[in-house]
C-alpha cells in the first residue's frame, strides 16, 4: 500500500509578482502530486492567487496584518490540526515568523526559506524577537545564496546548524533562445534598434535611478540603444523615476512595460540583460536571462556573484555606479565579449540553478523531517 501523500502548509505574506513569489508556485507546480498535497494561505488577492488557481489550488484568504496578530496564529493552528498538516513551509519574514509559530504550537515540522537581505532589513521592527521565534518553531532555514546565509549566521540569533542553502531554479525549456522582432514592432521600434531589458518590480533596492542615469552616455556613443524595464510600478517610486528619465531627456530610449506575464519572450528579445540593483538575495530573472543565451551585465549587489563568473559567463560590477552600467552596456554593444560566453552561462544555469536541482533540495528536507 503506498505511504499518504505528506500534507504541506505552503505560506507567504505577498500578493503580487516577484522572485519569491515564482518560487512559491513553482514549488507548488513541480512538486510530485503523488507524494505530496498543498494547502495554501495567502493574505489577499493578487498575482499570487490567480497563479495557485491555474496551477488547481483554490488558496485559504486569512489576513496576517499586523506584527504579531494572534487570531491570525490561532487560525493557523486550528487550521493544521483540522487538517492534518504534516509539515509547513513559509517564505519571507512575516510568514516566517507565523509559521515558525504555528508549527511549534502544533508540534509539526517547518522549514522557513529567506529570499534576501531586504527580507531581513535590520531597520525591521522587533527584528530580533522574530529572529528567535524562527528559531524556535523551525526545523531548517533555507536560504537562497551563500552570501545571505553567511550574513543570517553572522549578525542573528538563528542556529547555524539550521541554515541551509538551496538556490532558486528556473525551468530551462521555458527560456531557450530564439529570435522575434514583436517588442520591437510593439513599441514602434526599428528593426536595428538594440534592447538592454531588466526585468524587476519597481523597488528601492532594484537601482533603476542609476539605469536611467546611464542611459544619457550610451545614447550619446549609440543611439540605437533602449533600454527595456519590465515589473510592478509602485506609484511613488515610479513618479520619480519618470521625474528623473525628463531630467535626461531620454523618454525615446527608455520604455516601462510594468507587469508583463510574457517574461519568457521578452528575454529573447534581448541584446544584452541588466541587472542595476544594489541589494539582491539571489536574481531569478539572472539565471532566466543566462538560460536565454542573452549576455549578462549583473551588479556586485549578493547573489549574483554566486551566478556569474566575471568575465566567464556575465559580467560583474560595481552597485550605483551609473558609468559603470554605461561601459558595460557599451562592451556589449560593440561585441568586446568572448564569443563562448552565453554559452558557458546558459550550460551553468542549467546545471546549478535549475529547477530540477530546487525541487531535489527542498523534497530532500521534507523527507528529513516528516
Amino acid at each position: 500500500m503506498p505511504a499518504a501523500p505528506i500534507h504541506i502548509l505552503h505560506l507567504i505574506d505577498t500578493t503580487g509578482p516577484g522572485g519569491a513569489e515564482t518560487v512559491f508556485t513553482t514549488l507548488l507546480r513541480s512538486l510530485d502530486s503523488d507524494r505530496y498535497r498543498h494547502t495554501v494561505v495567502l493574505r489577499g488577492e493578487g498575482w499570487v492567487a490567480d497563479t495557485v488557481r491555474a496551477i488547481g489550488i483554490e488558496p485559504l484568504m486569512i489576513d496576517s496584518k499586523g506584527s504579531f496578530n494572534i487570531g491570525y496564529i490561532a487560525t493557523l493552528v486550528s487550521l493544521i490540526r483540522r487538517q492534518r498538516i504534516s509539515l509547513v513551509h513559509a517564505h519571507l519574514l512575516g510568514s516566517n515568523v507565523y509559521g515558525a509559530l504555528a508549527a511549534f504550537v502544533c508540534r509539526v515540522p517547518m522549514i522557513a526559506t529567506f529570499h534576501g537581505g531586504v527580507d531581513v532589513a535590520s531597520n525591521e521592527r522587533f527584528l530580533a524577537t522574530k529572529f528567535r521565534l524562527i528559531n524556535m518553531g523551525a526545523n531548517a532555514i533555507v536560504c537562497v545564496s551563500r552570501r545571505l546565509q553567511d550574513e543570517l549566521g553572522s549578525r542573528s540569533p538563528l542556529a547555524t546548524k539550521k541554515l541551509r542553502l538551496i538556490y532558486n531554479g528556473v525551468d530551462p525549456d521555458k527560456f531557450r533562445p530564439q529570435k522575434s522582432a514583436a517588442l520591437k514592432t510593439e513599441l514602434g521600434l526599428p528593426a536595428d534598434a538594440r534592447l538592454v531589458i531588466s526585468i524587476g518590480n519597481i523597488r528601492p533596492a532594484k537601482g533603476y535611478p542609476y539605469l536611467v542615469d546611464a542611459v544619457p552616455g550610451v545614447v550619446a556613443r549609440n543611439p540605437k540603444v533602449h533600454f527595456i524595464v519590465v515589473g510592478h510600478q509602485r506609484k511613488d517610486l515610479f513618479a520619480g523615476l519618470e521625474a528623473r528619465v525628463k531630467e535626461t531627456g531620454m523618454e525615446s530610449n527608455i520604455h516601462f512595460l510594468g507587469f508583463r506575464s510574457d517574461v519568457q519572450d521578452i528575454l529573447c528579445q534581448a541584446d544584452a540583460f541588466l541587472l542595476p540593483s544594489t541589494s539582491e538575495g539571489f536574481s531569478i530573472s539572472t539565471v532566466e536571462a543566462m538560460m536565454a543565451g542573452v549576455p549578462v551585465i549583473a551588479t556586485r549587489s549578493g547573489g549574483p556573484e554566486e551566478i556569474l563568473d566575471h568575465e566567464e559567463t556575465g559580467l560583474l560590477i560595481p552597485t550605483a555606479d551609473s558609468g559603470a552600467i554605461r561601459d558595460a552596456v557599451l562592451r556589449v554593444m560593440q561585441g568586446e565579449l568572448p564569443t563562448d560566453m552565453t554559452t558557458k552561462a546558459r550550460n551553468k544555469a542549467g546545471n546549478t540553478f535549475s529547477v530540477k536541482a530546487m525541487l531535489h533540495g527542498y523534497q530532500s528536507l521534507y523527507q528529513e523531517f516528516v
